[in-house]
């Protein structure tokens, strides 16, 4: 089988005088790494370089898919389709399998460490399935190849080559084709000759403005992730092809060891599509006995029109490494304490895998919605995808070398199975899986074990801004403060003494608490200095004691996140409603399953339930569980009790999961669980009845803050814990080890 003469097809993986093209490619990896780290956050301009060497690539990628896809089924027959079809999709479900397998056998290696995170309000968000016939059916191709939709171009290319492979004058459109695929080739050539310029802004980049806030325990799924890949992507797939085919484990490597360092820094498979089909080509026809020169046979265009229609065609369907991915989930759910129940896990990684069709962006949401699990941690997934993606694009590369290759023999009939060099192959990957999974969970167990600090980290919070002048008192220090009047005062009377007068609940994390440094902070803190600050006064934050503390002029305001409740409308009036919290229950660990629904609550039958004296039990509650009995915990004491005595005198106790979610990082033994269908109540804060001027201004300031984004700002800081705004800035050696720059 003969090739195109080298001085008539360009090949894009040509070394340059001087050092090799791949050794510059290797060396701009690692000196830009050292760079962005050295440097840190100035190394953010070059990602304009990095981003146009993205640019550049992408350039022939689009028409080549459509081109080599067309040109590939038109040289072919029906028959012969048919047959590239089927041998191309058994690999590809065998690769899928073996992934499947390791999503599955991943908890393995999650360490003995306790985890538990603040509410995130996006887990009881639904999130949309993606819509499938709008990804795959091109309804107008034009639209889709503008806009890189790459499973629609590919259905349209496939549909014109199949119509031309019964064509009778198919060549006048072929041979055209041809040439623009040489010419596309021609510029991925040059490039790729641009490798190690693009390679280096990229990595610098990357390595400058990563955060490291997360990594500490962040670091297990990415070992995890990153030693699974490099198995799969150095040895067991190369190891695969060299199994089934004359092609030997290090030439694979070495010939295509390009492509697999180009994917890896851009951290995209899909520029290197048009460089990998030539690669994958050249390695077919050295195998052949005539040598890589002499005319083109018949068989040579069969076989470029394999790997031409093999690898466009596979790129549309998920590889293994997207399929690994998917083991973020379960680590997601080993992350924040609430682990995925084994019977959950077919339907999740089949919806999961189907989602995988639309890529990572739309699968992890979704999948992590059919776990229950908070949608946001997606963004942990971002963070941790900065590193584990480029493994995953190397193995992408990998992938769909894999299906190339082991496809174009089988459709020559020259696969072979070398028995015992399979076997070779099998036992080692069993033994590597294992002993990375045994190990990595034995080291980070025993060896490097990340201390659980989220307890410390939520009792660590402080105000976001500065606060206003205030004196607290506490429960046992009251009587140093002289309550003369008899009624609530008004707007004009506190702006005239100056003095903002606030009731608190003490203890109820993360909206009002005594932080380590002994300070009252938490959301409805900081909303009642945000209130003082805008009426000109310092505050007075003094502990309720009874629901007249409003009527008797006690505290002006009671400043503590309450559900909306008639029966208050005695003793005090509600604002306008500025949020919601989410009913829950806190629940021992080993009863999450029985109360993930209303359903199976009421199964129950009878149950004594906890609940604060400070939280009413809405009427939907009652509706849904009427035979449930509560239990009032009427201090912050009583629920120290309930919780250290692991959940003495009551099954759960119920409570907003947005308080909830803070009892459990106090006490990891204990879990979170938001029963379905959500209920949602609206909450307020309460002023005396008939203090209208107060109020008034109560509903004016929260519009204010509720519009230009005030209170979703303290809710992200204080409920959700995202403290991305106070955090230092990213480590760098110029900075923090020479002290250069500040």
């Amino acid at each position: 089988m003969k090739s195109l003469p080298e001085n008539e097809t360009p090949k894009p993986t040509r070394d340059g005088p001087g050092i090799p093209l791949a050794t510059q490619v290797l060396l701009a990896l690692a000196i830009g790494a050292l760079t962005g780290l050295f440097l840190g956050p100035i190394v953010a301009p070059l990602k304009i370089v990095g981003d146009a060497f993205i640019r550049l690539l992408q350039i022939t990628v689009l028409p080549y898919i459509s081109v080599a896809l067309i040109t590939g089924l038109g040289r072919l027959s029906f028959a012969e389709v048919k047959r590239l079809a089927a041998k191309g999709g058994a690999i590809l479900v065998l690769l899928w399998g073996i992934a499947i397998t390791l999503v599955l056998l991943l908890p393995l290696a999650f360490p003995d460490w306790p985890s538990r995170s603040l509410f995130r309000k996006s887990s009881i968000e639904t999130v949309a399935a993606p819509d499938f016939l709008q990804l795959y059916i091109p309804s107008n191709p034009y639209f889709s190849l503008a806009n890189g939709v790459v499973p629609a171009i590919v259905v349209f290319s496939v549909m014109i080559g199949l119509a031309l492979t019964g064509a009778t004058k198919k060549e006048v459109l072929i041979e055209p084709l041809s040439l623009v695929a040489e010419v596309l080739s021609k510029i991925t050539g040059f490039v790729a000759r641009l490798a190690p310029y693009g390679i280096f802004a990229l990595i610098a980049y990357t390595t400058g403005t990563m955060s490291f806030g997360d990594l500490a325990r962040l670091q297990v799924y990415i070992v995890i992730a990153v030693t699974i890949l490099s198995i799969i992507g150095l040895w067991l797939l190369p190891g695969l092809v060299s199994s089934l085919t004359p092609l030997r484990h290090s030439d694979i490597l070495k010939r295509l060891r390009i492509p697999l360092v180009t994917a890896f820094a851009t951290g995209s498979s899909l520029v290197v599509l048009p460089m990998l089909a030539q690669i994958c080509k050249e390695l077919i026809d050295e195998t052949r006995p005539q040598g890589p020169l002499g005319p083109i046979a018949e068989e040579d265009e069969e076989t470029a029109s394999s790997v031409d229609v093999l690898i466009p065609t596979f790129f549309s369907f998920p590889t293994i490494g997207a399929v690994i991915s998917l083991g973020f989930v379960l680590f997601a759910g080993w992350y924040i304490g609430s682990p995925i129940s084994k019977q959950a896990y077919p339907g999740v990684l089949s919806g999961g895998l189907a989602s995988l069709f639309g890529g990572t962006a739309l699968a992890i949401p979704f999948t992590l919605g059919l776990a229950e699990l908070p949608g946001d941690l997606f963004q942990l997934f971002l963070s941790t995808d900065v590193i584990v993606s480029r493994f995953g694009t190397f193995v992408s590369v990998m992938h769909y070398a894999t299906i190339a290759l082991i496809g174009t023999f089988a459709i020559d009939s020259l696969v072979r199975v070398r028995p015992w060099r399979l076997v070779r192959v099998a036992m080692i990957t069993l033994l590597l899986f294992s002993v990375a999974f045994v190990g990595i969970r034995a080291f980070y167990t025993h060896v490097v074990v990340v201390p659980y600090t989220m307890d410390q980290h939520l009792r660590g919070l402080h105000n976001l801004r500065a606060p206003q002048p205030s004196t607290v008192y506490r429960l046992d220090s009251e009587s140093e403060r002289d309550v003369t009047r008899t009624g609530p005062r008004l707007l004009a009377e506190i702006r005239d003494s100056g003095v903002l007068r606030a009731c608190y609940a003490s203890g109820n994390y993360p909206l009002t608490f005594f932080n380590l440094d002994e300070k009252l902070v938490g959301f409805d803190i900081e909303m009642a200095h945000r209130f003082a600050t805008r009426l000109g006064a310092s505050l007075e934050f003094v502990h309720i004691r009874s629901s007249q503390d409003l009527l008797s002029g006690y505290c002006d305001v009671f400043f503590n996140s309450l559900a909306v409740n008639p029966d208050r409308a005695e003793f005090s009036v509600s604002t306008t409603p500025f949020n919601q919290i989410t009913v829950a229950f806190v629940v021992p660990h080993k009863r999450r399953d029985q109360f993930k629904t209303w359903n199976a609550i009421s199964a129950q039958g009878e149950i004594n339930l906890a609940a604060s004296a400070f939280q009413s039990v809405p009427p939907e509650v009652t509706r849904r569980i009427p035979q449930a009995d509560i239990a009032r915990l009427w201090s912050y004491e009583q629920q120290i009790r309930f919780f250290e005595s692991g959940g003495e005198g009551a099954v759960a106790m119920m409570d907003s999961a947005e308080e909830g979610a803070a009892w459990t990082i106090l006490y990891p033994l204990f879990a979170v669980v938001v029963p379905r269908p959500v209920v949602e109540l609206p909450i307020v804060y309460q002023v005396a009845p008939g203090n209208h001027s107060l109020l008034r201004a109560m509903n004016d300031w929260l519009a204010l803050e509720k519009a230009t984004g005030g209170i979703d700002e303290l809710y992200d800081y204080w409920v959700e814990g995202k403290t991305e705004q106070v955090d230092p800035p990213r480590w760098s050696v110029i900075r923090d080890v020479l002290g250069w720059v500040e």
